[in-house]
């Protein structure tokens, strides 16, 4: 790997191990992460009191669960943007793009991580072993793509769990790992990070539209290319989102887009209107209406607050992601719907 803009370069062979929106921005700015294994087990712990969480951007093809205790600061997950404090839980989708960036505490008092990274496949395994009843969990797990974050509620629940989790061994460990995954899948305080927040079985077809708009949502692309990547009629494909997703076609490519845009207004210091059209929308004043209906606030705003080099001096709000904790669009209060939509006819 050779330096480059203070990270390690991301060779391309690796770089479709990102998820599409942030091919383009961050590829550069990326290290890929390789995880080891917790003795010799197929998932990994790392525990670690840190006096601050610098900022750097990462990925790797793991599932993580990060629990930060005493500390104050910006996560950055894929698109979505949020300070966290004292107490947070948050799980990262596979190769998604994340960073957590804390100050040192004034009173000079040392944070605490704990990080648990885990694939689907390992999961899979145990599931085809003889435990059947991770099933349910894996089912909802599906339905993470790009993150979730979890409540206070849950999260002070779970502190005993993680503690055992550093100090327990064996079957013991393993017991604690599982008492804090069947926790996650029912708190009704969760925050979902993206259009994937309810647990799907898989479907090709689905799948295979899902991947062709990952590959081409900066073009201008018609609902009958999306519908023939996956073999299926124009029709077809509106049922299977709305039934799957809960989202229309155009709804679920205008996150796409927004969470591009996003990833470029923290990363770059490009012009607006080059971000949005390097995002895939038509025009610049497209761009401003639906960036503010999806995330309530300007570009502009959003780049002030947000942009790296602002980091630790700007106050930031809770949150700006896309959902509500109930899993639906999130839309400001002058904006009811989203009015554009895929072209039918035309590109």
């Amino acid at each position: 790997n050779k330096p480059r803009m203070g990270l390690f370069y991301c060779p391309m062979e690796q770089s479709h191990l990102l998820s599409a929106q942030f091919c383009s921005g961050l590829l550069e700015m990326l290290t890929r992460e390789f995880v080891g294994r917790t003795f010799g087990q197929n998932w990994h712990h790392v525990d670690m009191l840190v006096e601050r969480a610098p900022f750097f951007w990462h990925y790797h093809p793991e599932f993580e669960l990060t629990l930060t205790c005493n500390g104050h600061g910006t996560r950055y997950i894929g698109g979505d943007v949020a300070a966290f404090g004292e107490l947070d839980l948050a799980l990262v989708g596979a190769n998604q793009a994340h960073t957590w960036d804390a100050k040192p505490r004034a009173d000079g008092r040392l944070q605490r991580i704990q990080v648990v990274f885990f694939t689907r496949d390992w999961l899979e395994n145990l599931v085809h072993g003889g435990l059947p009843e991770l099933t349910g969990f894996l089912a909802w797990l599906e339905g993470i793509q790009q993150g979730a974050i979890f409540g206070l509620d849950c999260i002070r629940k779970l502190l005993p769990a993680f503690d055992a989790l550093r100090e327990s061994r064996d079957l013991a460990r393993l017991s604690c790992l599982l008492e804090i995954f069947d926790a996650l899948s029912r708190d009704p305080e969760i925050r979902y990070l993206d259009s994937q927040g309810q647990a799907r079985n898989s479907d090709r077809r689905l799948d295979a539209a899902l991947a062709f708009m990952q590959e081409h949502y900066r073009q201008a692309i018609r609902l009958v290319e999306i519908a023939h990547s996956a073999s299926i009629s124009e029709a077809t494909l509106k049922r299977l989102f709305r039934q799957r997703l809960n989202l229309s076609v155009s709804e679920l490519l205008m996150q796409l887009r927004i969470s591009q845009a996003c990833s470029l207004l923290i990363s770059s210091e490009r012009p607006i209107p080059l971000i949005a059209e390097e995002s895939g929308f038509p025009n610049a004043s497209h761009f401003y209406r639906q960036f503010k209906c999806l995330r309530g606030i300007s570009p502009g705003l959003f780049r002030r607050r947000h942009h790296l080099r602002q980091q630790g001096q700007v106050e930031l709000p809770p949150t700006e992601g896309f959902r509500t904790r109930e899993g639906h669009p999130r839309q400001a209060p002058d904006c009811p719907t989203v009015p554009w939509r895929v072209p039918e006819d035309s590109a």
